[in-house]
């Protein structure tokens, strides 16, 4: 995975399938999932972690019919959409899931007065 990421943009979490920025310029992160970028506010992605968790991974699994194969996901205040498989779904939740354990590790150091090193 290939990108022109702008100097701006710190990494927050990294995985073989994706990668989020944070931008402190436009108080933004970018999430760089399968070859899309897609820019939250802080609320925006609270709340598509929430959807990406809430879907039924075990339903999908086990189930044979056709409309379990794919979770259609939304994005907040946009027109885009996901349209994820199982695996997808199961990348997707690491890469937020350690993005926001990130973001909230260093919201901690830095109420505790710690600096992060570079």
């Amino acid at each position: 995975m290939t990108s022109n990421i702008p100097v701006t943009y710190q990494e927050v979490f990294k995985t073989d399938k994706g990668v989020v920025y944070q931008c402190d310029a436009t108080h933004r992160l970018i999430l760089e999932f399968w070859d899309t970028h897609t820019q939250f506010s802080a609320r925006d992605f609270t709340h598509f972690r929430r959807m990406v968790e809430t879907v039924d991974i075990r339903q999908m699994a086990l189930s044979t019919a056709a409309e379990h194969d794919v979770e259609i996901l939304a994005l907040p205040r946009s027109e885009r959409c996901y349209v994820l498989t199982l695996c997808e779904i199961v990348h997707l939740r690491e890469l937020l899931s350690g993005a926001r354990l990130m973001l909230e590790l260093n919201s901690m150091l830095r109420e505790c007065g710690c600096t992060v090193a570079e």
